[in-house]
This record gives structure tokens, sequence and C-alpha cells, in this order.
């Protein structure tokens, strides 16, 4: 948003790349965190250019920096994208005229009947803009979400293919095998394979030699 207000031609595109970074705490439904990080964004953007360029900063203060938790309110209160897109269009229609209100002195048209009517190429072009910019987001939200819940699945994979088990022999200064023989308090000593059963089979393997000798 920095490069798009101090950059000319480039505040549209500084519009749409704000609003995707926004969405990356929604995409874990951190609404908060976005709304802090919109809050965030907009007071950092003032001293490095935001007040130098207000008339374009102020369209992303009003409209384009909130959008983003207000489609995550929309998902989460289920409100049909039909239902909601009237009162949005509204919203961002308010916005440029509201834009064109305080600013329209820094503007100069290309004809003089276009000041006759303004407001109705605002609303009308507007409301035509805004049904692409809402399926962009809408789009753009669906890829953030996806490669978010990519990652937070492969972090979750590889902590659990790989866990942080002690090793046998952590502690024992005197090699790996020693100690190896002694049974833990509690074993089952009939087990196979246990020190008992060793025993009792190198008791009969000297017997059997002695008898044999």
């Amino acid at each position: 948003m920095i490069i798009g207000l101090n950059v000319p031609f480039t505040f549209i595109v500084g519009y749409v790349f704000a609003g995707v970074a926004l969405m990356l705490p929604l995409a874990k439904n951190f609404r908060a965190g976005g709304f802090l990080a919109y809050a965030a964004a907009s007071l950092l953007c003032l001293p490095l250019g935001g007040i130098a360029n207000f008339y374009k900063h102020f369209p992303f203060i009003v409209f384009f920096g909130l959008y983003p938790v207000a489609a995550s309110l929309q998902e989460k209160w289920k409100i049909g994208r039909w239902v909601a897109f009237p009162v949005k269009a509204v919203w961002f229609d308010g916005m440029l005229c509201a834009t064109w209100a305080l600013f329209s002195e820094m503007f100069a048209l290309p004809f003089d009947w276009m000041r006759d009517w303004i407001w109705l190429i605002l609303i009308v072009g507007g409301t035509a803009v805004f049904f692409l910019y809402e399926w962009m987001m809408y789009e753009a939200q669906k890829l953030v979400s996806l490669y978010v819940s990519k990652i937070d699945k492969s972090g979750g994979r590889r902590t659990k293919t790989n866990p942080q088990t002690p090793r046998d022999d952590v502690g024992d200064v005197f090699g790996g095998d020693f100690g190896a023989d002694v049974p833990e308090e509690g074993a089952d000593e009939s087990a196979p394979g246990s020190n008992s059963e060793n025993k009792e089979s190198g008791g009969e393997s000297r017997g059997n030699g002695e008898g044999g000798q």
C-alpha cells in the first residue's frame, strides 16, 4: 500500500495487494487479528505517504482495508453472496462518491458534460467495477485459505512423523549395552526374551554341558 501511495498510477494495485495481504490472518478465522492488521496498515501508511496523498489513502481506510474483514464476517454469519452484494455495492459506491466530493477539485475530467452526470457515472460504473472486484477478491480468499491450510497441515505432518523421542542410550555413559539385561520394575518375567528365560535356558545348557562331560 505504501508503494501504491508513492508511485504514480499504482494505487489501484496497492489496494488489491494490500487486501490480499490482510486475508492471511482471516484464513485461520482470526478476525480480530485481521482488523488489527488493517488498523496497523492504515496508521503506518499515514507518515509514509498517506498524509501527502490522502486522496489515495482515503479509499483504503473507508473500504478496501475493511472489505476482507467484512467478507469474513459474511462467511461466519452465512449470509448469501447475492444477499450481501447490494449492501457492499452501496458501500463501494458511497466510498467513490465521498472520495469525489472531498477531492473533486484535484481531478480534471476529460469532458465538461461528465460533471453534470458524475454521480450517475460513479454509481453505475462503480457497481460494475465492484462486481469484478467482488469476484476477484472472493477467488483470492479461496486461494489464500487453501495455501494457508496446506502449510498448516504440512507442519502438522512433520511434527507427527518426526517425533523428538529420547534415545535409548541417553544418560548411559558406559555404552549402549550397559544395563540392558536389567528388567524394568513390574515387567513380565515370563515374556519371551526376558532375563529369567535367558537364565533358565543358560542353566539348562550348562546342565547339559556338565552331563555331557
